[in-house]
């Protein structure tokens, strides 16, 4: 079972529990909010989610502990989580046909569409779809530092191969964020609105 810590300071560390349902995160900082959030394919989890919160670093021995249930379903309100890179709130995300790292271009030579549009690839946890349903559930948003915010097309839904825990979505980069220089990117899944994640982006 894969399991996720999200902090507001540095980013997603993610761990796997052992053969007993046992996992640890270690964790050292000035973070005011730390979730740790369970995740496994057709498992629902009670709760879905703890949180920490602190005025400087969490210290000593902090326990978190889940039930997991099979579910054909997911739970109402389950939250997306984008992964970031290492102690950061940058995101984890590639060109999708360059596999390069950010900053992306807007439009490039180097893709498979008529458009010219860049298309990315992000990572995320915690995110399930229910049976029957399709990705017209999950939405993804940018939002620049005036707080405006660009719906980005979503292209591509999946699971990471080898990786059933991981999932892949791909989105096309919106003209309006073009001179934005950096975003804050979200994604939403049936009005739950998941974590924001920085992306350098370029004209």
């Amino acid at each position: 079972m894969g399991m996720v810590l999200l902090s507001d300071v540095s980013g997603t560390q993610i761990t796997f529990t052992d053969q007993t349902g046992s996992y640890m995160f270690n964790y050292a900082g000035g973070s005011h909010s730390l979730i740790v959030t369970p995740t496994k394919s057709g498992y629902s989890f009670s709760p879905q989610s703890i949180g920490f919160v602190s005025s400087g670093s969490v210290s000593g021995n902090q326990t978190a502990s889940f039930t997991g249930t099979p579910s054909s379903s997911p739970p109402p309100g389950q939250v997306p989580i984008l992964l970031t890179q290492e102690n950061s709130l940058r995101a984890l995300a590639l060109d999708s046909v360059t596999m390069m790292s950010e900053p992306f271009p807007i439009t490039g030579t180097h893709n498979f569409s008529a458009d010219q549009r860049t298309r990315v690839s992000f990572f995320v946890m915690n995110l399930e779809l229910g049976a029957g349903e399709t990705s017209t559930v999950i939405t993804a948003q940018a939002e620049n530092s005036l707080g405006q915010t660009f719906p980005m097309p979503l292209e591509y839904f999946g699971t990471v191969p080898n990786f059933e825990w991981l999932k892949q979505v791909v989105v096309k980069l919106p003209d309006q964020i073009a001179n934005s220089v950096e975003v804050r990117v979200s994604l939403s899944v049936r009005g739950t609105t998941g974590n924001k994640v920085i992306v350098k982006v370029k004209p």
